[in-house]
C-alpha cells in the first residue's frame, strides 16, 4: 500500500490503490496466455543463461585454479599422452579437493601423500565429463573409467547465482521497462505488464517485479493461485509494484 510520511512516521494511505481510468475496463491476460508467454521467454533465453554461466564459471576457474583450467582445457581437446599426464598431475588436488564424482579411491590417496606420479598413474585412461548443473541435484550415475568434472563445486554460491539468474532478471527488467512492456513472449501472446496507475514502469520497479518471480518456486507454485482468486489476476510481483498484464488491444 502507498504511504505518506510526516517526519519520522508513516500514515496509511490508499494513494498506491488508485487505477488510471484509461486502464479502467481492459481485458486482463489469461492465465494460458500468461504460461505460454513465460515458456517462449525462457526458450529464448536459454542460449544467453548457457553462454553467460559457461563464460562465468570459465572465468572464475581460470582466476581462481589457473593450472586446473589449463589442465581442463588441455584435457578438453586432442592432448598427447605426455600433455595428458601434465594435465592430469596438475588436476588431482582439485578434484580430490572438490569431492568430484567419479574420482578413484587410488587418487584420493596419492593426493593426500603428495604423490603426483602415483595420481597421474591411477588417473591414466579416464575420460573427463564438464558439467555445470547449478541447481545441486544429483547428475546421475559416472560411467565407468569416467570423472563428471563439476565447475560449479568450485565457485562460491553468490557467482553460481548470479550465473544462473542474471540473465533472467537482466531480460524482464528491462523489457518490462520499456515503452511497450512486454517481452518477446509477450508481444507474440498480445499481452503486456501495465502500471496501474498508468505510469511507464522505471527501471527499479521492473527490477523488483522480475526478482519477485522467485516468488513461484519458493511456494511451490501456491502463489500461481491468485491468477484465479486475485479480481485483477495479479501475482505477488505484480502487486508489489502495482502491476497488471493485460491484452494489447488491436491496432495499439
Amino acid at each position: 500500500m502507498g504511504h505518506r510520511q510526516t517526519g519520522s512516521r508513516r500514515l496509511l494511505t490508499g494513494e498506491s490503490l488508485q487505477v488510471s481510468r484509461a486502464l479502467v475496463g481492459r481485458e486482463l491476460a489469461s492465465p494460458g496466455r500468461r504460461a505460454a508467454a513465460l515458456a517462449l521467454d525462457y526458450v529464448v533465453m536459454l542460449a544467453p543463461m548457457l553462454a553467460v554461466a559457461i563464460g562465468a564459471a570459465a572465468l572464475y576457474l581460470n582466476l581462481a585454479e589457473p593450472a586446473a583450467y589449463r589442465a581442463a582445457t588441455t584435457l578438453y581437446g586432442k592432448p598427447t599422452p605426455e600433455q595428458a599426464d601434465v594435465a592430469w598431475g596438475d588436476l588431482a588436488p582439485v578434484l580430490v579437493r572438490a569431492e568430484m564424482p567419479g574420482v578413484p579411491a587410488e587418487v584420493e590417496l596419492a593426493v593426500e601423500r603428495h604423490d603426483t606420479a602415483a595420481a597421474i598413474e591411477a588417473l591414466r585412461g579416464y575420460d573427463l565429463m564438464y558439467s555445470l548443473n547449478f541447481d545441486e541435484t544429483e547428475g546421475g550415475v559416472v560411467p565407468e573409467k569416467s570423472i563428471r568434472f563439476e565447475i560449479h563445486r568450485l565457485m562460491p554460491t553468490p557467482l553460481r547465482l548470479v550465473a544462473l539468474f542474471g540473465v533472467v532478471l537482466l531480460y524482464f527488467t528491462l523489457c518490462h521497462a520499456s515503452r511497450r512492456g512486454q517481452t518477446l513472449g509477450k508481444r507474440l501472446l498480445g499481452i503486456r505488464v501495465v502500471h496501474l496507475g498508468g505510469e511507464k514502469l522505471s527501471l527499479f520497479d521492473s527490477f523488483e517485479r522480475a526478482a519477485g518471480l522467485l516468488e513461484i518456486p519458493a511456494t511451490l507454485g501456491l502463489g500461481l493461485l491468485s491468477l484465479w482468486r486475485e479480481p485483477n489476476r495479479r501475482l505477488s510481483h505484480d502487486r508489489i509494484v502495482h502491476t497488471a498484464v493485460v491484452r494489447v488491444e488491436r491496432g495499439a
